[in-house]
This record gives structure tokens, C-alpha cells and sequence, in this order.
């Protein structure tokens, strides 16, 4: 009798917290409740793709997550730090929101990529124009001129600025609602691959609605906000 074969043990890889924000309850405009009691977790070097129906509530979790809506009771940390009420302003330095509408300050493309670097929460971060400039030509921004006033371009024109400006910002966590539209396949698809490149890097992490599912292939986990739940996809 031949004795079996001794099974193989698969060490998988850990994968390090790196957020935390919740319990968040969120509401629409007439006072209707979106979601619940519910808590974001994002992990250090995933993509992370948040879906769900058009009024679920998507854009609220975002906004409550990067500090930009109330959201009583709600604890926040960052890596092995707790960040409070009063620390505010240095979470929405690190737990950035790229903005559906991608916004424009009034003033030139060149003022708009450099405008974050002079804030007070910027710590050591410097304006890197080199970085700059390659991230520009990869999006197909590179024949604008630096000092054309940002409020000239085009939607989707707007939504690449707005891109590089957050990967030029590099915070640890970026929340991107649905950041590719306005834009064709092929551009949409490149900015795609820089969203990816961006959350695998080493203590860092991406959120991301996308109006296309397919720019989430390849995403390393999918959630779903549904029946006011936030579930794994």
C-alpha cells in the first residue's frame, strides 16, 4: 500500500490594514437613509473597485470617508495611527478624494498642479515638474500650455488634470469617484493603468467608482453598496 502523498502547505500573502474609517450612516438630500452602521477597510497595495446602483449612496460613503461630510461617531485610522475630530485637516491630506466633478481653481493649468504643495497639511511634499510633465504627456495633456487658464479645458480634459494632480499629491489613500468620465476608450484606459500602478505601490491604496466596469478588471477586490450594506463583491 502506497502512503499518500503529503499535501503542500501555500503560504498566502498577508495583506497589511492600512485604513480604517466607520461606522458611517449616510443620507440623501431629503433625509433618507442610504446605508448604515457601515466600515471601509482599504488595504495597503489593492485596488479596491466600489460599485453599486445609481442612488445607493457612493459618492456620499466617499465624502464622508475623506472627511468632507459629517459623520458622528465615526473613528478614523491610518496605518497604526487614530486621527480624531481635530485632526482633520491632516486626514484629508492623506485620505484624498479625486472628485467626480473634477473642480478647477480659477488660474493656469500650472497654478492647478501646484496649488496643494503651498497648503499647510503638504508637510514634506514638494512640486516635482518633471513627474509633472511625464504624467501630462501620459494622459494626452502635453501640447496644453502651462499657463492656459485651467477653466478653458474640456470636461475631459479637466478629469486628466484632475488625475495628475492626485498621483503628483501621492497620498497613502485616494478615493477616486468615477475619475475617467467624459474620456474615450483609449485615454480612459490609460488613466486606468496609472489608477493601478498608484494602489500597488508600497503603502499606498486606491478606491475607485467606475462608470465602466470594465476599467476595473484586474482590480484586486470589488465591494458592493447595496440595501444600505456595504458588502464584498
Amino acid at each position: 500500500m502506497v502512503a499518500p502523498a503529503a499535501r503542500r502547505s501555500v503560504t498566502l500573502p498577508l495583506m497589511t490594514l492600512l485604513m480604517r474609517c466607520g461606522p458611517l450612516t449616510g443620507q440623501n438630500g431629503e433625509g433618507r437613509v442610504l446605508f448604515e452602521n457601515v466600515t471601509l477597510e482599504l488595504e495597503e497595495g489593492r485596488l479596491t473597485v466600489l460599485e453599486g446602483a445609481s442612488g445607493s449612496g457612493k459618492t456620499t460613503l466617499l465624502r464622508q470617508v475623506a472627511g468632507l461630510e459629517p459623520a458622528p461617531g465615526a473613528r478614523r485610522r491610518l496605518g497604526e495611527r487614530e486621527l480624531g475630530l481635530a485632526d482633520l485637516p491632516p486626514w484629508r491630506s492623506m485620505v484624498t478624494l479625486l472628485a467626480q466633478d473634477a473642480p478647477v481653481l480659477p488660474g493656469t493649468l500650472r497654478w492647478n498642479l501646484e496649488f496643494p504643495f503651498g497648503l499647510r497639511n503638504a508637510g514634506d511634499r514638494r512640486f516635482d515638474e518633471h513627474r509633472a510633465r511625464s504624467l501630462m504627456d501620459s494622459v494626452g495633456l502635453a501640447g496644453i500650455p502651462w499657463d492656459r487658464e485651467a477653466a478653458s479645458l474640456s470636461g475631459g480634459e479637466r478629469h486628466r488634470l484632475a488625475l495628475v494632480r492626485a498621483l503628483l499629491w501621492d497620498p497613502p489613500v485616494l478615493l477616486a469617484d468615477e475619475p475617467f468620465s467624459g474620456l474615450d476608450p483609449d485615454i480612459a484606459g490609460i488613466c486606468s493603468e496609472l489608477l493601478h500602478r498608484q494602489a500597488r505601490r508600497a503603502g499606498r491604496a486606491v478606491l475607485a467608482v467606475l462608470h465602466d466596469p470594465a476599467l476595473g478588471a484586474g482590480a484586486d477586490r470589488k465591494l458592493r453598496l447595496d440595501g444600505g450594506r456595504l458588502e464584498a463583491s
